[in-house]
Formats: C-alpha cells, sequence, structure tokens
C-alpha cells in the first residue's frame, strides 16, 4: 500500500513537471529566425512568386504528414513524436544555414514543416491528457494562456536579437535556431506520457479512414474547426509577407527584431488573459472581435503603404492573442480521448490547407500588383468567407 501511494506520488510530481517542461518547450520551439526569414530568401535572390512557392509548399508538406502524424503519435506516443519533431526541425535549420539557392530553401521548409506536423496536434494532445489525469482538465485555457504568454514574450525578447545577428551573418541565426532544437529534443526525453482514458487499440485510431469520418460528421468539430482553421490559415498572408511589407516601408531589418517583439508581447498578454476577456464581455463578443480585428488588419495594410501600417500589424497581434487559447479550449472540448491527436491533426491539415492556397495567392498577388494588392486579396477572401463561418460556428457551438 505505501510502495503505491509512492509510485503514485512520484507519477503525480511528473505529470506536473510536464507543465513546466512544455512552456520551455514553447519557447524552444518557436522559429527564432522567423522576423528575417522573408527577408534572407529576398536577399538570397528569390521572387515573391519562389518566396510564395517555398511557403506553400511547406504548408503542402505539412498538410500531407499532419494527419498520419497524429494517428502515428496516438499508436506509439506522443513523446516519441515530440523527439522526432524536434530533431527534424534542427535538421531543417542546419539546412537552411547551408543552402544558397531556391531547391536548397525549398527542400529546408518542406522539412520543417514535415517535422512540424509532429509537433502540432500532438503537443497539444499531450499536456490536455497531463492536466485529465491530474484531474484538472478545466484548467486547459489557463494553462494554454500561459503557455502562450511565457513563449510570446520570451521570444519577443529573443527576437530583437536576431536581426543584429542577421546584420553580422544573415544565416548565422538559422544554425543558432538549430542548436536550440538540439536542447528542445533533450528535454522533450525528459517528458513522463500521460494515460488515456480509452484504450487506442480498442477504439478508433486506424478507423474511419484515419479519422476523417468522425471529424466531417461531427458538426459541432467540423464548425469549430472551419471557423478558426480559415482565421488562422488566411492569415498565413500576413505572417509570410508582413516582412516583404516592412521593407516596402523602407524599415531597416534591425529593426524587424522590435516589432516582432512587441507583437509577440502583445500576443503573449492577451493569451495570458484572453478568458477572462472572455468572461468580461462574453463568448459572442470574443468571437465576433476576432474576425474583426484581422478584417481590419488587412484593410489597413491594404489601403496604407506607409508607417500607418504598424498599427495595422498590432491589430493582427490582437487577434492571434485571443485565438490561440480559446481555439483549443472549443477543439479540446469536443473531442474524446482515444483520437485526440489524430483530431487535432485533422484540424491543422485543414488550417494547412487553407493557407497553402492563401500563402501562393499572397506571393503572386504581390509579384502581380505589389504588397498592397496582396493584402487586398486577403481582405476580399476574408469579407466573403468569415461570417458566414462564424455564424454556422455560433450556431452549431449553442453559445447564449
Amino acid at each position: 500500500m505505501y510502495k503505491d501511494t509512492n509510485i503514485l506520488f512520484v507519477r503525480t510530481q511528473a505529470l506536473k513537471a510536464n507543465i513546466w517542461k512544455y512552456y520551455v518547450l514553447r519557447i524552444m520551439v518557436k522559429r527564432l529566425v522567423w522576423p528575417i526569414l522573408t527577408i534572407f530568401l529576398v536577399r538570397n535572390q528569390l521572387s515573391p512568386t519562389e518566396i510564395g512557392i517555398v511557403f506553400a509548399v511547406g504548408v503542402l508538406i505539412g498538410l500531407i504528414l499532419e494527419v498520419p502524424s497524429g494517428a502515428i503519435a496516438d499508436r506509439i506516443g506522443r513523446k516519441t513524436c515530440l523527439i522526432i519533431s524536434m530533431l527534424g526541425c534542427a535538421a531543417s535549420m542546419f539546412l537552411f544555414w547551408l543552402s544558397h539557392g531556391f531547391w536548397g530553401f525549398l527542400i529546408a521548409n518542406a522539412l520543417y514543416w514535415a517535422a512540424g506536423s509532429l509537433w502540432t496536434g500532438t503537443h497539444n494532445a499531450l499536456i490536455y491528457e497531463t492536466l485529465k489525469e491530474l484531474g484538472r482538465s478545466h484548467d486547459i485555457k489557463k494553462v494554454f494562456g500561459m503557455a502562450v504568454f511565457i513563449s510570446q514574450i520570451t521570444t519577443g525578447v529573443l527576437f530583437i536579437a536576431v536581426p543584429f545577428i542577421a546584420k553580422y551573418s544573415l544565416s548565422l541565426p538559422f544554425l543558432l535556431n538549430a542548436i536550440v532544437y538540439v536542447g528542445a529534443c533533450i528535454l522533450t526525453t525528459t517528458l513522463v506520457e500521460p494515460q488515456r482514458s480509452t484504450s487506442v487499440k480498442e477504439k478508433e485510431v486506424g478507423k474511419n479512414f484515419l479519422g476523417f469520418k468522425t471529424f466531417l460528421t461531427h458538426k459541432v468539430l467540423l464548425s469549430t474547426g472551419l471557423f478558426f482553421g480559415f482565421i488562422g490559415g488566411i492569415n498565413g498572408i500576413m505572417e509570410d509577407y508582413r516582412q516583404v511589407y516592412l521593407d516596402a516601408i523602407h524599415i531597416d531589418i534591425i529593426y524587424f527584431g522590435l516589432i516582432y517583439c512587441a507583437l509577440r508581447i502583445l500576443v503573449g498578454v492577451l493569451g495570458a488573459y484572453s478568458y477572462r476577456i472572455e468572461k468580461a464581455i462574453g463568448t459572442k463578443a470574443t468571437l465576433l472581435l476576432i474576425p474583426a480585428t484581422s478584417l481590419l488588419a488587412y484593410a489597413g495594410l491594404a489601403i496604407f503603404n506607409s508607417y500607418y501600417g504598424l498599427l495595422f500589424i498590432v491589430l493582427d497581434g490582437v487577434q492571434a492573442g485571443l485565438t490561440a487559447p480559446l481555439e483549443q479550449e472549443y477543439l479540446n472540448r469536443v473531442i474524446n480521448d482515444s483520437q485526440r491527436a489524430t483530431q487535432l491533426s485533422i484540424f491543422n491539415l485543414l488550417e494547412h490547407l487553407i493557407r497553402a492556397g492563401a500563402t501562393f495567392i499572397g506571393g503572386v498577388a504581390i509579384d502581380f500588383g505589389g504588397v498592397n494588392f496582396g493584402f487586398l486579396i486577403a481582405t476580399i477572401i476574408f469579407i466573403i468567407c468569415a461570417p458566414l463561418l462564424l455564424m454556422n460556428f455560433i450556431k452549431r457551438m449553442k453559445f447564449s
């Protein structure tokens, strides 16, 4: 009896340690080269269309592997998948460091997204199941919100240094990022695999065409996935071409880090308090605020070609901070344990599909009519799709 009690105590402490390790991993898995990535490709003589192809192919690779990776995580365990993911990300950064042309960057980015597909749904499933075993599943919004806060604030500060390093050597940040991923892999080996209340072998994994039938026939899950998947997917235009906009309004690369730092802090703070904002103004008002801020951001960048555009980039940070914790709360609320990683991967697949199309269309539009025209296209798409998806989501979730 005492032995069993001791074993239970040790496991409980180890599971609690998963939470703070998860916070650290959320910092380490960030692509720290993000503030200079697009400019890095531009300075290596890639056109906006070629950049769009590099980004779109990477997203498509992640899309193809997203659901199989979730099914693998459900089979072999979250921890093993995360270790493989970190090793793949490290290899990707090494390839970016070594490459000097279109094909090398295409392969490096494809590898990054392939490795990332093992991270996306898997890390969410691991921390949710950790909380559930600890009897704290109701804390999911708080934990995800805090994870967003910690990762965004810390990486935001780190982002300040990246452009200064890039001034010395544009490729050196990729080597440093690879080393960080190796460290993340080592930390991942210390995680404890949480229990699942339903046996994976007895239930859904490998059935229903890798979970697609479940996702597509579950009306609440589908409406949730479509709404949040669209918000995150169309934002690919903002994330992948923000640096092109900054360059177009003649902001020096050394200031990119400061801008990204400010955005990360904003996202982190709003992520940490999103559940309180939702409680204060209500669920419907919060959900309306998310697409409204995105729409204003895209429209502003379509209209202005000056420093005023920075105000609309800030609005995108508001949207990102509000969305992340709420997205995970509503998705995890309607997904069962046995197929959690698979279903989260299907959601990520949907988001990646939208993002791949948005990124490619954005690149072609910028090549054709300039950076403002690219954001105009995003604005038009958003006006057509966002209201319909939001109304369907609210209807299915039956928010009061």
